[in-house]
């Protein structure tokens, strides 16, 4: 890749990003592309955050994604947000247009993107228990509403931060008033009530940061009824919560098909092309992946 004057820059802010798959996968579609982009990773502390945003106009940067734990507080320091960002009320996707920059959420295109490659349902009709009530719980609840899924259980230890969750989705706004329709509950994250709610749910979506079988919370049993365990993290390949759902006879996904998702998505905001490289991408990500193992 060679770096001159007329190179435009994106880039990942968060707090760590040594972790990030992302420089690889972007990097590869540049070059692939032949594009005369570069991505970076910049560690940005929390109290760094206005400061860093301030730095994509004044150096100029193209455009960046944001990681945890930004992709709320970074709201504020936006000039316009997407209509998912402005639902969500979370960014992971900056774009710098002349000096104005606007806030994107390509977490629920990428979630969008994994059902419909991984379910032949691609989501509709499902009933859906979602572990957790974060950033990207969010963006999967509205992934998974937009699909027509029947209904959706927001399982989280916080009951207020999973209330207002319910709240944000029932309450609907343009263009998401048809999500009024779907059933949409929240439950306590506690071993007890998650057998019940696993005895309904045909689609398990793991959006906690901690694996819910290493913490307690999953009861041994075979699960009746469900199609698809999900868990949004994608490394290791086969997490414990993962390996549960395999061994309890249901099919098990792990995160890398939204990583890609959102990746392109926000590959083509970026260079303002229609398509992005998948193929190219997923090589890339698959390839660190297994060098990290």
């Amino acid at each position: 890749m060679m770096i001159d004057g007329d190179t435009k820059v994106v880039g990942l802010l968060g707090d760590p990003v040594g972790h990030s798959l992302s420089p690889a996968m972007h990097n590869a579609a540049f070059r692939k592309l032949g594009l005369n982009f570069c991505y970076l990773p910049f560690q940005v502390k929390a109290g760094n955050l206005s400061a860093a945003v301030r730095a994509i106009t004044a150096l100029g940067l193209r455009g960046v994604n944001v990681t945890a734990p930004h992709k709320e507080t970074i709201v504020p320091c936006l000039g316009g947000l997407s209509g998912a960002a402005q639902f969500l009320q979370a960014v992971n996707t900056v774009i710098n247009d002349n000096g104005i920059l606007f806030g994107e959420n390509t977490d629920v295109d990428g979630f969008t993107f994994l059902l419909q490659n991984n379910l032949k349902s691609g989501g509709k009709g499902e009933r859906a228990l979602l572990l957790g009530a974060g950033g990207a719980a969010k963006a999967a609840a509205l992934a998974l509403l937009r699909a027509g899924i029947e209904s959706v259980t927001v399982a989280n230890r916080t009951q207020a931060k999973a209330e207002k969750l319910k709240y944000l989705l029932k309450a609907g706004m343009e263009p998401e008033k048809v999500l009024k329709e779907q059933k949409i509950e929240r439950a306590p994250l506690d071993k007890k009530k998650l057998q019940k709610l696993l005895e309904d749910a045909t689609l398990i979506v793991n959006a906690l940061s901690s694996d819910p079988y290493e913490m307690g919370l999953l009861p041994r049993i075979i699960l009746p009824g469900t199609v698809c365990a999900i868990d949004l993290r994608y490394s290791p390949p086969e997490t414990a919560f993962l390996r549960w759902a395999r061994e309890s006879g249901c099919r098990s996904i792990n995160g890398l098909d939204m990583l890609l998702g959102q990746g392109a998505r926000a590959f083509e905001i970026f260079t303002g092309l229609q398509e992005a490289p998948i193929g190219v991408m997923k090589k890339a990500l698959l390839k660190v992946l297994q060098q990290k193992q």
